[in-house]
């Protein structure tokens, strides 16, 4: 069963562009896909610690993670990494202002966001069995995200 968003989406989609027939925008880099946008526009209405707190949250409950979650999830571990002095490349502008202005607020959600980022990659996760049908596309996705890790764990200097 859709949900509201899908609902909304695939009829824009119906409506914007009847000769499409995949909509929406899908991709390995963390701001590349509609989660993940819709994420930052929600973001930018509350940029607060408690709002990456609970965006984060959903990666560690033990619970399936949806694929806009998963997505979500992402986006927001990579605020962190931006708070840390360790943005990705492609890292939205919007974001940039929020992280120079509130930026040290979210250092000490480094570790939230690993384990959040260990949920999205992990059995339960819609986003890793998407990913999955194609060896390739798995392996860059998962090379990703580790990196992401990688950008969250090493110390502040």
């Amino acid at each position: 069963m859709l949900n509201r968003r899908q609902s909304l989406l695939a009829l824009s989609t119906v409506l914007v562009a009847p000769s499409v027939s995949v909509a929406g925008a899908w991709s390995h880099e963390s701001f590349e896909n509609d989660g993940a946008l819709d994420w930052v526009a929600e973001f930018q209405e509350s940029p607060t610690a408690e709002f990456l707190r609970r965006t984060l949250a959903v990666g560690t409950t033990g619970k399936y993670i949806e694929s806009f979650a998963g997505e979500s999830v992402i986006a927001a571990a990579e605020v962190v990494a931006a708070s840390l002095g360790r943005p990705c490349k492609g890292f939205p502008q919007e974001l940039g202002a929020i992280v120079a202005k509130s930026g040290t607020q979210f250092r000490s959600l480094a570790l939230p966001a690993q384990q959040a980022l260990s949920g999205v990659l992990g059995p339960k996760s819609e986003l890793r069995q998407n990913w999955s049908v194609h060896a390739e596309k798995l392996a860059r996705w998962e090379g990703s995200v580790n990196e992401l890790l990688k950008r969250l764990s090493r110390p502040v200097a």
